[in-house]
């Protein structure tokens, strides 16, 4: 193509000029599929991002969800021998699976009856980007019964009291019981109701704080048989060892084949109040007893909580560790007896007194009673803020 001119000094006195248009369908082309090639990449960046950041949240949700998972399965799997073995600051290492998800659970044992669970659930391959943790911590504690154990012995039966017998409200441990750590409060020796009769002859040891107590709690049924979440019909349905009413005991002592402690009516195992080095095979024994009515026991020892739905009598050199809850009354006369941890007469009847005599000590121990209380306790979450998103 060429280019064509008018002639100079024409009327007009204008030009007209015709140029090659070579290459700009090109230019214009090239342009278009660039504009097109940003567009895409940029959907494919989107598109990318989000299917990542999609696949992340479902990793952490996952996560999440294992690590709950693995909080929430603590108390289904729980042994109820850790409750005793374990000691402030001692750890458990558990793990559970899920699918997709693996939970990694610590517990570690604080004071009194609580422990500190903190449990990590991961997704993903070892090792591998895709991956994901999330990790919740959270405070149990043992559902122990809220038992109101007012001092040494509660009752709201007519009291007599006589002979060389001992009854201290002030907390100590059980002799040979060295994790005990401090001393709690103190409470009341006897802790009577305001209808109470009370004789006490010969040389009599009443401590406590005070020495003895007057209140109407211990006129109250609730005091004996309700316990916070549960109460004593509960207890004796979970009973370990039932008896029927009018058993009679005697050499009441603890059973082991080799290191294994044998959970047996008769002869009767309670367990091993003793502490030894080491330790025996029954330790760690605590067993929930129930009696549908009357028992009467001597000689030997035994730990644990005991029930009986009617009268107890104890005749002669028998010791006990943990809780005792008579819904009758109660008697101990003879030489030998102890009750270390806390006892309650109901009195139910008006004819079943108290009467203790002989060469008998009764010694309230906070101790005692959290050990044979929570031996058969299972955790529960805290309430309020006792869960915490860690990370």
């Amino acid at each position: 193509m060429r280019d064509f001119q008018t002639p100079e000094g024409n009327e007009a006195g204008m030009h007209t000029t015709l140029r090659s248009e070579k290459g700009v369908a090109l230019m214009m082309s090239l342009g278009a599929i660039v504009i097109i090639g940003v567009l895409m990449g940029g959907v494919l960046f989107v598109t990318t991002q989000d299917y990542r950041v999609g696949s992340n949240t479902m990793r952490s949700t996952r996560a999440a969800a294992t690590a709950d998972l693995g909080l929430n399965r603590v108390p289904v799997v729980w042994n109820l021998a850790d409750n005793n073995r374990m000691q402030a600051g001692d750890t458990l290492k558990r793990t559970f699976t899920a699918p997709g998800g693996t939970a990694t659970v610590i517990i570690t044992r604080l004071g009194g009856p609580f422990f500190w669970v903190v449990s990590e659930g991961y997704t993903g391959g070892m090792g591998s980007q895709a991956s994901a943790r999330r990790r919740f911590g959270t405070l149990f504690r043992l559902d122990i019964p809220q038992m109101n154990f007012l001092g040494a012995i509660t009752t709201q039966g007519t009291t007599t009291v006589n002979g060389n017998v001992s009854v201290n409200g002030n907390d100590a441990a059980p002799a040979g019981w060295g994790a005990c750590g401090a001393p709690g409060a103190n409470v009341a020796g006897a802790a009577i109701s305001p209808t109470t009769t009370a004789t006490v002859h010969g040389s009599v040891t009443l401590n406590g704080n005070p020495a003895v107590l007057t209140t109407p709690a211990a006129g109250d049924s609730n005091t004996y048989f309700n316990y916070g979440s549960t109460n004593y019909q509960s207890l004796a349905a979970a009973a370990s060892l039932t008896y029927p009413g009018g058993t009679q005991l005697t050499g009441v002592g603890p059973i082991a084949v080799g290191t294994l402690c044998q959970a047996s009516v008769t002869p009767a195992n309670w367990g091993d109040p003793n502490r030894a080095t080491p330790a025996g095979a029954c330790e760690s024994y605590f067993p929930t007893i129930h009696v549908l009515g009357d028992l009467k026991v001597t000689t030997g020892a035994g730990q644990g909580v005991l029930l009986v739905d009617g009268d107890l009598t104890v005749a002669g050199n028998f010791a006990f560790t943990g809780a005792v809850i008579v819904r009758g009354g109660l008697k101990m006369s003879g030489t030998g007896n102890k009750i270390t941890g806390a006892v309650m007469a109901a009195s139910v009847d008006v004819n079943d007194n108290v009467a203790l005599s002989g060469n008998t000590s009764l010694q309230y121990s906070s101790c005692a009673l959290m050990a044979t209380l929570s031996a058969s306790a299972y955790p529960k979450q805290a309430i309020q803020r006792g869960w915490v998103d860690m990370y």
